[in-house]
């Protein structure tokens, strides 16, 4: 093997640092993982290499390094156990144990989505490991369902979390190298990462929440064309709700996974196992029974938190959940979308996106405010408003004929999925408003037209992905069929472009 920098990749049979060389098992963007053997103990590990091109990057490897090392200290039953790390003819390695299993990714391969129930239990394990991580003062940066490994039998399975090789403390303060490289993973990474600021745990609780959201659905969050339409959603578009892509999923869920992906870390849960525990909650129904809290230590931690005062549980307790308010799909801004695609061009590459520690403290936790009354508004701003709703639901679905520019209308999944994001997320902000008394009957019969839309979207969805053409067609006639009556149910309330009176 040549020295760090020009090194080649292992063959089978091939010793390196006292470890014997069996198979290859994969490759990421910072790393080479092999099967090896450990002479004398005759143990399998899991023997990871910094990549040769990282490698070549001094500040990455000693980087690399350094973290193996405080993470080998982590002892948790969700946290893969690192047994050493060092150093050979200058390239960076760790030894891990090998889970003799699956990941997380080769499942959703095979089954497209899982469970909820299943779905929420992985989540609940991994946000334990992540706390784990954090409390360590690391933050992941790379979570997704490749570093996930499962071991056990389906539906009982024991999640690991793993690969710590973009881990970070204090000497990385963004999500960019100072070499300018990006650090995560586009499907999975959080708004601050993408805009060079600072990162802390909550990035990792951002990543989590988008894990949930593809457990659930068997989507990311944001499936857009090109990095720079996906880093474009991750920076302004909001958090998609999963029940409106799977209508078997509850929508208590919807909340956990929107406040997990809020754009502001602030807005988030103060920490993974936090998270972990509001989706079990959620699908419970029972109350959340212990207090939020962070556990983020050091680097992981934000300049306000505090380091806990207790010792890391090992078992999921519970925090208070919150209910978000955005729902939907965003549209699509070619231009900010080209300016950032311009600024990739001077450096890309995989990584790793991260989530969360919290500026609450382990014994004082940030109060709600309460979510004010709507005012009840005059005539003329319910009308204002209610166009405006309109236009901007017009103007997403023209958006979005850009990103389906063959026209998909024929039991498409991803024409249909369009179509319940818009009418969602109308209808939330037509409840929103508060119409005068002189207007409530009219206004409150529009909005019930506006409803049986958007059931007709979901059920035209489940058409589609069932392949059913003709329920699809069927739901997409009934919708077809009573536009004229809701434009005559528009022009009672007095709205414009609602009932196509204005363009």
């Amino acid at each position: 093997m040549a020295n760090r920098g020009g090194w080649s990749e292992l063959s089978d049979g091939d010793d390196f640092a006292g470890y014997r060389i069996e198979q290859r098992l994969g490759r990421g963007g910072m790393g080479l993982l092999y099967l090896a053997l450990e002479p004398g103990l005759e143990r399998r590990v899991a023997l990871k290499l910094i990549a040769p091109e990282a490698a070549s990057d001094d500040v990455f490897a000693r980087r690399f390094a350094e973290e193996s090392r405080i993470a080998a200290a982590i002892e948790h039953p969700n946290v893969v156990p690192i047994y050493a790390a060092g150093e050979e003819d200058g390239v960076p390695w760790i030894a891990m144990r090998y889970v003799a299993g699956s990941d997380l990714g080769r499942r959703l391969a095979r089954e497209g989505r899982l469970d909820p129930r299943q779905a929420v239990e992985l989540i609940a394990q991994i946000g334990n490991g992540l706390d784990a991580i954090h409390a360590a003062g690391l933050v992941h940066r790379d979570v997704k369902p490749a570093n996930v490994l499962l071991s056990g039998e389906p539906g009982a399975e024991h999640a690991y979390i793993t690969d710590f090789g973009v881990a970070r403390n204090v000497a990385t303060e963004s999500g960019l190298t100072q070499t300018g490289r990006f650090v995560g993973t586009l499907d999975y990474v959080a708004p601050e990462q993408i805009s060079g600021r600072p990162v802390d745990a909550r990035v990792d609780v951002y990543a989590l929440g988008c894990l949930l959201f593809k457990l659930l659905t068997g989507e990311v969050p944001f499936p857009r064309e090109g990095e720079a339409a996906r880093l474009y959603a991750h920076l302004h578009d909001p958090p998609p709700a999963p029940s409106l892509y799977v209508p078997e999923v509850p929508m208590a869920l919807d909340d956990v996974v929107i406040r997990a992906m809020s754009k502001e870390p602030d807005d988030r849960y103060p920490s993974a196992g936090d998270l972990g525990r509001a989706a079990q909650a959620a699908l419970s129904g029972a109350p959340v029974a212990a207090p939020e809290r962070t556990v983020a230590t050091g680097a992981a931690a934000t300049r306000e938190s505090e380091p806990p005062t207790q010792k890391l549980p090992d078992e999921p307790r519970a925090g208070p959940g919150r209910r978000g308010l955005l729902l939907g799909v965003g549209a699509l801004a070619l231009i900010a979308a080209v300016v950032l695609a311009i600024a990739l061009s001077s450096g890309g590459g995989d990584g790793a996106s991260g989530e969360t520690a919290s500026t609450q403290t382990a014994k004082q936790t940030k109060p709600e405010k309460p979510k004010p009354k709507p005012a009840t508004l005059s005539a003329a701003a319910l009308i204002a408003k209610g166009d405006e709703i309109c236009t901007d639901s017009q103007d997403a679905y023209k958006a979005y004929k850009v990103e389906f520019p063959n026209g998909e209308n024929e039991a498409s999944v991803g024409y249909s999925q369009l179509l319940v994001g818009i009418s969602g997320k109308a209808i939330r902000r037509f409840e929103e408003l508060k119409p005068p008394p002189s207007l409530k009957r009219d206004y409150d019969i529009y909005v019930k037209s506006q409803k049986e839309v958007a059931q007709w979207d979901e059920d035209a969805l489940k058409a589609a992905e069932k392949e059913d053409l003709s329920a699809y067609l069927g739901a997409r006639e009934k919708r077809d069929a009573t536009e004229e009556e809701r434009k005559a149910l528009a022009e009672a309330v007095g709205f414009h472009v609602c009932s196509g009176s204005e363009a």
